[in-house]
């Protein structure tokens, strides 16, 4: 099977009729479907609208109609699998109607991973970033699946972005659910979530609670860098490597009812709050020190 990467408007970039023009046997069908034989497309990595936008979506298409037909597949049972228009389709739904105007296509798995992730990536000026770096990671897949050698290129080519941008995109899709909350509300840039998305579960999770002690914590490029270089710390490790004081158990824990209150101490000046991590030098010891089991305890 035929299978076109190239621009067919001689721009040079990916146009998505270029992904069906030499395909003989798809078939596009528009037609009026029961709004009860649309099934949703499973994990598919848009999230639906917030209520707000929603009802605002659902009074439009009671005062001017669905505008923009809604993208479908055939599926078992007589049903309709949705390619694009998830919300559409909820908003015809609140809004009462019966049946949803659509467009039937008939592709195969690939393609319509490609128009689901197209349409939206189009159409949709808000999108999250782990939204995108799913959607481009469904494309490159689709891609390859399909054929392509520059899968990558040609993504980053269609949608205006560096190559680089949208591998890192596609290595945050290796990040622990929380690390990805953290780069979707803006705690971690899409450079540092990238460095992080390298590192093992454990690791990330034990990035994601020290972030989460203090909202105001950060690291540059350069400090996600060295943690990444070594692969395997505790919450700790990271608060002692950052030059930050690592309070003991007896520390924290509260005074003795009846016992004399503690003479006032005087505050040391309040660190910043952006993160400075020791020398690499000091970083590797405590790095062979650790893998060595060398530590009191207090990194396990």
């Amino acid at each position: 099977m035929a299978f076109n990467l190239g621009a067919s408007n001689n721009t040079g970039k990916l146009n998505m009729n270029d992904f069906l023009s030499d395909e003989p046997t798809v078939q596009n069908d528009e037609k009026e479907i029961p709004i009860n034989l649309l099934v949703p497309w499973e994990n598919q990595p848009f999230k639906m609208y917030s209520d707000f936008k929603m009802n605002e979506l659902v009074e439009s298409i009671r005062e001017n109609g669905l505008l923009s037909r809604i993208i479908v597949s055939p599926a078992n049972g007589g049903k309709y699998r949705i390619i694009a228009g998830h919300n559409r389709v909820e908003a015809c739904r609140r809004a009462g109607f019966t049946a949803v105007p659509s467009i039937v296509k008939n592709v195969d798995e690939n393609r319509a991973k490609l128009i689901m992730a197209d349409t939206n990536l189009c159409q949709r000026t808000e999108l999250l970033p782990s939204e995108r770096a799913f959607a481009y990671k469904a494309q490159q897949e689709a891609l390859t699946a399909l054929g392509s050698r520059r899968a990558t290129k040609d993504i980053a080519e269609k949608y205006g972005e560096a190559k680089r941008t949208i591998q890192r995109y596609i290595a945050c899709t290796r990040l622990v659910p929380e690390l990805m909350e953290m780069l979707d509300r803006g705690r971690l840039t899409l450079a540092t979530a990238c460095q992080f998305s390298a590192l093992p579960n454990s690791s990330q999770e034990e990035i994601a609670a020290y972030l989460n002690r203090d909202s105001e914590r950060k690291f540059t490029v350069e400090q996600a860098n060295t943690l990444a270089d070594l692969k395997f710390f505790s919450e700790s490790g990271i608060a002692e490597l950052c030059g930050e004081k690592v309070t003991s158990t007896e520390e924290r824990s509260e005074p003795a009812e009846n016992s004399a209150p503690a003479a006032p101490k005087q505050t040391a000046k309040k660190p910043s709050k952006q993160i400075t991590l020791q020398r690499r030098d000091i970083l590797e010891e405590w790095h062979k020190m650790y893998t060595e089991g060398k530590t009191d305890g207090t990194y396990a």
